[in-house]
């Protein structure tokens, strides 16, 4: 099974050649299967949004403070509207409507109200070629600056760890059913 990740708009799900019809035929065997992977797969995703968030603590500010400015970054900010989803595979998923937090020029002073998905991308790729996106760092192409770059980091693991829950879930299943 070659693995392979894909995503769109900050959601990011894990996958394998022929483990949807895996997951499928699991779960006719054992009906409290879906439940327990769940749980499983939602504790693979967390890890990565944790190393995204530390990716992004690490990331600087860009431009000079204003007045009022929360000294964090743009990064440090979306990457809280990111969330380890619970799903049968490991998937991540970025509240994508929630108000975007600046100190600096609040939502509230704003006619259009700026949301989490709308910086999502200039904070993770960056920008600064158009006058729209001069507040974002340089742009990287599609190397990203936090959560992706957690993704390419935690390829192996997340391999190795959701294979392991499987045969843990279904190891479990197998002493129930007996």
């Amino acid at each position: 099974m070659a693995a392979q990740t894909f995503g769109r708009a900050g959601d990011v799900e894990f996958v394998a050649d022929g483990l949807m019809e895996f997951l499928r035929i699991a779960s006719q065997a054992y009906p409290d299967f879906n439940k327990q992977m769940r749980i499983a797969a939602e504790e693979v995703a967390q890890v990565v949004v944790d190393r995204a968030k530390s990716n992004a603590s690490g990331q600087p500010k860009h431009g000079p403070n204003r007045p009022g400015s929360s000294g964090r970054s743009q990064a440090q900010a979306v990457v809280d509207g990111l969330r380890a989803r619970r799903d049968r595979i490991p998937t991540i998923k970025l509240d994508h409507k929630r108000g975007y937090v600046s100190a600096s020029r609040p939502n509230r002073k704003r006619k259009n109200k700026v949301t989490m998905g709308q910086v999502f991308f200039g904070a993770e790729f960056g920008g600064g070629q158009s006058p729209r996106t001069k507040q974002f760092l340089r742009h990287r192409g599609r190397q990203g600056y936090f959560f992706w770059q957690a993704v390419r980091d935690s390829k192996g693991f997340i391999a190795k760890a959701y294979s392991e829950k499987i045969d843990l879930v279904l190891k479990n299943l197998a002493k129930g059913a007996q």
